[in-house]
């Protein structure tokens, strides 16, 4: 991906997204992981990406290594899980898309994210039951955990869709930070479906930004991706979550995307904030963390 320099300093990237190669897949084998499941094969094919579907495995043995570390038939929850990953890995094979397991031996402080980095993974899919109320600390906390702290883009899925698409795709920004880096994650996925991308700007209390700034802001951002197709939408909120939500019954997109960031600001998304869509929202949510 190129990158040049904006006047006042700014980097952004121009639109030579490179293709995904990875994506990793993590399964418990519960109904919402398989959900998850299929459209990361779906992806993966029309990516002609790999797939690694990773499974952590309880293990009490005291071994630290990622095999099994001790004969599967002493061990039926073992072989069990075993067995279940290799059918997952066999159906993708089986749909043309090449596929590997990871069974980790969890010793307790294993943790998907720890496994991005050195994969080399570019895209995470992960299912998630979602929850509300009191509920909601304790359902989907590893799936926020690694909206958290991933380093690679997370794309959260709820529900099994009768077809795959991201034929639209909702990208949500204040438009403070530098959205070119996010949307480049967004384009990734953009260019399997030729999606059309609905920016849309949430504006917040004590924002002094004007509207012909912001639509400036988005001239530069299109003209970086030239081939894509951009909708632009405003609203403005105290309550960014409900803004999207808003936007999203007027759009009906396949897929909601927005970035966060670490640092803390009046305009800048928080983790919360794709922690709480993650919980709450139907959709597919595709968060992008800074550092990702």
């Amino acid at each position: 991906m190129g990158a040049q320099r904006l006047a006042g300093g700014q980097d952004f990237v121009t639109e030579k997204t490179h293709t995904m190669k990875k994506i990793l897949v993590p399964t418990d084998f519960s109904a919402c992981a398989e959900n998850a499941f299929s459209v990361a094969l779906e992806i993966a094919r029309k990516a002609g990406a790999e797939l690694i579907v990773q499974h952590l495995y309880d293990d009490k043995s005291g071994s630290m290594h990622v095999l099994p570390t001790k004969p599967i038939q002493t061990d039926p929850a073992l072989g069990h899980a075993k067995a279940k990953l290799d059918e997952l890995v066999a159906s993708a094979e089986r749909a043309g898309v090449h596929t590997r397991p990871l069974l980790v031996m969890n010793k307790g402080t294993d943790k998907i994210e720890n496994y991005i980095e050195p994969l080399g993974i570019d895209l995470v899919v992960m299912g998630s039951h979602g929850a509300t109320g009191i509920r909601e600390l304790v359902i989907g906390s590893q799936t926020q955990r690694v909206v958290r702290h991933a380093t690679a883009p997370v794309l959260v899925i709820k529900n099994k869709p009768d077809v795959v698409t991201f034929d639209k795709i909702l990208f949500a920004s204040t438009f403070h930070e530098n959205p070119a880096k996010a949307l480049g994650s967004v384009s990734k996925l953009r260019e399997l479906w030729n999606s059309t991308i609905h920016m849309l700007y949430i504006g917040l209390e004590n924002d002094k930004q004007t509207k012909a700034e912001v639509d400036e802001k988005m001239n530069t951002l299109q003209a970086q991706f030239p081939n894509a197709t951009f909708t632009r939408n405003f609203i403005t909120t105290n309550d960014p979550e409900w803004g999207i939500k808003h936007a999203a019954k007027d759009i009906a997109p396949d897929a909601i995307a927005l970035t966060t960031q670490l640092k803390t600001g009046a305009f800048i998304f928080s983790h919360s904030l794709a922690e709480s869509l993650v919980n709450h929202e139907q959709l597919p949510v595709l968060v992008i963390n800074e550092k990702s």
